[in-house]
Formats: C-alpha cells, structure tokens, sequence
C-alpha cells in the first residue's frame, strides 16, 4: 500500500469499529451483552458467512475457499488472487 492508500485504510477501519460498537457488535451465535440482548452488526459483513450470495459491491456470487487451512469467504471479481 502507498502511504495515502494506509492512511485512507485506516481511517475506514476506525469508522467500521465505531459503528460495531454502537450497533452493540457483531453477534455470531449465542452471545448477548449484559441486557442479554445480540448486536446486529453482523447485517453489515460484506462477506463475512455470506458464501453462495451476491457481493454487495459487485453481484458475483461469494465463494468459500481455504487459506492455510481455514475457512473464508471472498468475492472472485473484486478480491483478485495474487
């Protein structure tokens, strides 16, 4: 990354965490906080456990591959492999 690239990554990395921590977090499972109620955060992953769905940037359908074993998800179009 160019050093502008870093700076504007970063700032959008501390935006999205703002918003999942006002939105009570991303719930995945049983969690609840102290009210026992779940965050909804999670309506906001971009690809995050959406495998088989369109990606909100492009509409390519997200596929689930395996990096050094473990699971993830991308989008074939705008995540292009290296």
């Amino acid at each position: 990354l160019s050093g502008q690239e870093g700076k504007r990554l970063l700032r959008s990395i501390r935006q999205v965490l703002r918003q999942a921590v006002a939105a009570g977090g991303s719930t995945v499972r049983d969690y609840r906080d102290a009210d026992g109620q779940p965050g909804w955060f999670q309506v906001r992953h971009q690809v995050y456990g959406r495998a088989g769905k369109p990606c909100r940037r492009c509409g390519a359908v997200l596929r689930r591959i395996l990096v050094a074993g473990r699971g993830t998800t991308v989008c074939p179009r705008c995540q292009k492999q290296r």
